[in-house]
């Protein structure tokens, strides 16, 4: 009987082993492959293209620029070996062709791609063209100025400056003499910011191509520019001109002061165009004034006259200049630097005048998105500041009192940008925390 049992539960275990390889549900499956949480971002840039001081603008008063000075590479090439672009061009290696032949110059060097001017290119591709570009920057208007700009290439070459060509030197014999560059082809083209000058250089194949060594058939480029600017519309105010500071769209950085007054007198004035960018997302932006620092440095007797006691009543118990200092920021719809007709202030609205000082400088929030760029306008004033749209500005020196003498200021003026989205009850007044995100860089 035991027997039996056994046999049976042997029979049981067999059975249930067979059900389950037999007896799987019908199924299918589906899977979406590739998903991706991936936080969003806020990159601020900033650009100041435009200042002004007692009615002088901001410009570039002189400009030299040369091949050898380390400012030019090589973007491009045509039946050259070199694939990798763009990297620096460097000096050529003299040889007993280019002493005998090239011209020279007292500031100005010969450059190529490499020491090795075929750089490894014997010709049997064709003739070997490069392609240089040299940036370099120009502020305020391209007229009243002095231009010599002369070209040389081994074996021919054409300029461009930023796209449009100016020069051409074709034929065998360009690298024996420089060529003169006309002044109005350059000025034509040139703009505010960053320009390209652009040589394409062609070192034409020799025959037999065994001549075709860096020692018998090297290919080169030499360039001289300088640009002086009428004397009378920079030295009016050359300590102007020396310390004003304009650049295009960027990060800021140890340097980028948007201010910077040595010895301001009542009735002083000016005006500043500072853009703002953001990329990715749509946010708010402020401009934020803070680390701010009055000091009364010598205590003058028109300042004792003038009931100045030191350390008494001031911002921060010292000087009082920025109390002094009025200024009025609104937004600038075309860049002009103008307070237009329908334009907004964002600081200090109607009556437009005897607006704030610039220690307390909090402009109302304003809205970028990431497509578009929004200008703000700020003009600040030794005294009193007024402003009518549509009409210049207007200064009175003789809201600065006598107190004001020899003290300074100095203050960070911070660009500040948040999210909108999900945002909706953001103020630039409720910003409390600049210094914690902020690098630790005066100039930002």
């Amino acid at each position: 009987m035991k027997k039996i049992l056994l046999s049976l539960g042997a029979i049981a275990i067999v059975g249930v082993v067979v059900a389950g390889a037999t007896g799987a549900f019908y199924n299918d499956t589906e899977t979406s492959t590739g998903n991706i949480f991936t936080a969003g971002s806020i990159d601020l840039k900033v650009d100041h293209l435009k200042q002004t001081y007692n009615g002088d603008d901001c410009e570039t008063c002189s400009l030299t620029l040369y091949s050898g000075d380390g400012g030019a590479k090589v973007v491009g090439g045509t039946n050259t070996m070199i694939t990798s672009f763009p990297f620096p061009a460097v000096p050529v290696t003299p040889t007993s062709i280019t002493t005998q032949y090239w011209v020279t110059h007292p500031t100005a060097g010969w450059i190529w791609a490499s020491p090795a001017t075929l750089v490894g290119d014997d010709g049997t591709q064709g003739d070997v063209t490069y392609t240089f570009e040299h940036k370099f920057t120009w502020w305020g208007s391209a007229v009243n100025v002095s231009l010599l700009m002369n070209v040389a290439g081994d074996n021919q070459y054409q300029v461009l400056l930023n796209g449009t060509p100016i020069a051409t030197g074709v034929g065998g014999a360009q690298y024996t003499t420089l060529d003169p560059v006309a002044q109005s082809a350059f000025l034509a083209q040139v703009h505010p910011g960053q320009n390209t000058l652009t040589f394409i250089v062609t070192n034409l194949v020799n025959t037999p191509a065994e001549n075709n060594t860096p020692l018998n058939n090297p290919g080169g480029l030499l360039y001289y520019l300088t640009v002086q600017r009428n004397p009378q519309d920079c030295d009016e105010n050359s300590d102007f001109q020396k310390a004003c500071r304009l650049w295009t769209e960027k990060d800021l950085s140890q340097g980028d002061s948007f201010f910077n007054f040595g010895d301001v007198k009542p009735a002083d004035f000016g005006t500043n165009v500072i853009s703002l960018h953001v990329s990715s997302n749509d946010a708010y932006a402020c401009l934020i004034v803070g680390n701010k620092n009055d000091e009364e440095n010598t205590l003058l007797g028109p300042e004792i006259a003038d009931s100045d006691a030191n350390g008494v009543g001031n911002l921060n118990g010292k000087g009082e200049l920025s109390n002094y200092i009025k200024v009025f920021t609104w937004v600038d719809a075309d860049g002009d630097g103008l307070f237009d007709v329908g334009e907004t202030p964002l600081s200090w609205p109607a009556p437009l005048s005897g607006f704030g000082s610039i220690a307390s400088l909090d402009t109302a929030s304003l809205y970028l998105t990431a497509t578009t760029t929004k200008n703000i306008g700020l003009a600040w004033c030794a005294g009193n500041l007024t402003a009518n749209a549509g009409q210049p500005f207007a200064c009175d020196g003789s809201g600065m009192p006598n107190k004001a003498q020899s003290d300074s200021f100095t203050a960070d003026l911070t660009a500040y940008a948040e999210q909108m989205r999900n945002n909706s009850t953001f103020k630039c007044a409720n910003v409390t925390s600049i210094p914690a995100y902020a690098p630790a860089n005066p100039a930002d």
